[in-house]
């Protein structure tokens, strides 16, 4: 049986893709905890621990076979990890045997073999990222001037270029992928000091294959256990939340331009996917809605991890139990978040005259604060303000035109010889740094620290 969207075959396809399903697959598991197992007799041979040829022997024999996953699978019950250990000693020699796993306990495999697993899905996230930062970054150039409007609040406010929203998506994005780099090296951690952190069961070689194993499996080596101080990982949960909310607002703002009332995007109509059982006209935009869902679900699974109790003294396996559900379901829902987000923008197209008529809907009103600020030079920028909203109201109640409406305000008539209202209504000519700020972007420029004005 299924128990949710992510395990079910077939929902799952809507959020979890075949590299990161391949990850966190049962073999892949059991692999990482062999490769662990590996590396750790690799490093104890070459210190003199263990015989000289033991590591390479073990090694050779750490394979999750089909055999060794029918062990472990068959079994209904038991721990898991240990018959996987139970399998990888039988396959090796019997004088191999008392060396397989040798002063470790079970919690420095798993968490250390889990830091493979999302060093690994991590990866897949940057790649994900840096194409989606490319794909972007093509459209704010290509649409560094197409006109359209910025709402605020739900309400238009001034014009902008669709080349500026493209921009501020990039700056989401970059923020986010920094984020998720910098976690690395907390959250990519060996876990190998002993059942209580002291290192005891090595002796003096403790820390040298702690560090060793480090370097083997490309990891970090902290020397302070962590088996009970999960903060590195509570914070790659956040992390990788924040993350799936930069792509759920993407999904969310294209999600807003399909509206019927809008026509500003569509995304091509696949009958399969975006198509009415009932209505043959509709285009659904079920892709924005897989990853705002994906987003939702990462970010209830971090809260999870937040609300996951401190572990208990020097280890708590109880904390394990509850991350080895939610941090993979996190993963899987960023990843398949952004390489929905890829296909969506593969497939979308965006509507330049929608956009433009939609600049325009409201006439004059969308460019109030641009002539507010040439009359707040004269007036002030009170009695200019309180002058604006006064001829939006009148515009509203009866479609007054500006110049009818100064005209009757004699007290401002002599302000308006140097103030060109028609080029002022313009909203085309009132989108200030947009098409600048979306063209820095689209060739990669800095955008932080950096004055671009004239």
């Amino acid at each position: 049986m299924a128990f949710g969207s992510f395990d079910n075959q077939i929902t799952r396809r809507g959020y979890v893709t075949q590299q990161m399903d391949q990850i966190w697959s049962e073999r892949s598991t059991v692999q990482n905890w062999f490769d662990v197992e590996a590396a750790l007799a690799r490093v104890q041979s070459a210190i003199g621990m263990i015989p000289a040829t033991t590591g390479a022997q073990i090694t050779g024999q750490a394979k999750a076979t089909d055999t060794v996953m029918t062990q472990i699978l068959s079994s209904g019950s038991g721990n898991p990890f240990a018959l996987g250990l139970d399998a990888l000693r039988r396959a090796v020699d019997d004088d191999i045997r008392q060396w397989v796993h040798y002063g470790a306990t079970t919690q420095d495999i798993l968490d250390t073999a889990r830091s493979l697993q999302i060093r690994d899905s991590l990866s897949l996230i940057d790649d994900c990222t840096d194409t989606l930062l490319k794909r972007i970054r093509n459209l704010a150039g290509r649409h560094a001037e197409t006109l359209m409007v910025a709402r605020t609040n739900g309400q238009h406010a001034v014009p902008t270029t669709l080349g500026m929203r493209f921009a501020r998506w990039v700056a989401d994005l970059e923020r986010s992928r920094d984020r998720l780099t910098d976690v690395r090296k907390r959250c990519l951690l060996v876990q190998f000091s002993g059942a209580a952190g002291t290192y005891a069961s090595m002796g003096s070689h403790g820390t040298t294959v702690a560090m060793g194993i480090a370097r083997e499996l490309g990891l970090v080596c902290e020397l302070i256990a962590w088996h009970s101080s999960r903060d590195g990982l509570t914070e790659l949960a956040c992390n990788l939340a924040i993350h799936a909310q930069t792509l759920g607002k993407i999904a969310e703002d294209l999600y807003d331009m399909q509206r019927t009332d809008f026509q500003e995007a569509a995304e091509a109509l696949d009958p399969h996917l975006s198509g009415s059982s009932t209505m043959p006209q509709k285009r659904n935009p079920f892709s924005t809605m897989k990853i705002s869902a994906a987003a939702r679900i990462a970010a209830g699974a971090a809260a999870t991890i937040l609300t996951n109790s401190p572990g208990d003294f020097e280890r708590d396996h109880r904390q394990l139990e509850v991350e080895r559900d939610a941090i993979p379901r996190i993963l899987a829902a960023v990843d398949g978040a952004g390489q929905n987000l890829l296909k969506l923008l593969d497939v979308m197209h965006f509507d330049a005259n929608h956009l433009d008529a939609n600049a325009r809907r409201e006439g004059v009103l969308l460019v109030s604060e641009g002539i507010m600020m040439k009359l707040a030079a004269q007036l002030g920028h009170e009695r200019a303000h309180d002058l604006l909203q006064d001829y939006s109201a009148a515009y509203r109640a009866d479609g007054t035109s500006l110049r009818e409406f100064v005209t009757e305000r004699p007290e401002i008539t002599e302000c308006l010889d140097t103030i060109n209202l028609e080029a002022l209504s313009d909203p085309s000519a009132y989108t200030g740094l947009s098409a600048k700020l979306s063209r820095r972007i689209a060739t990669g420029q800095p955008h932080t620290g950096t004055d671009i004005t004239e």
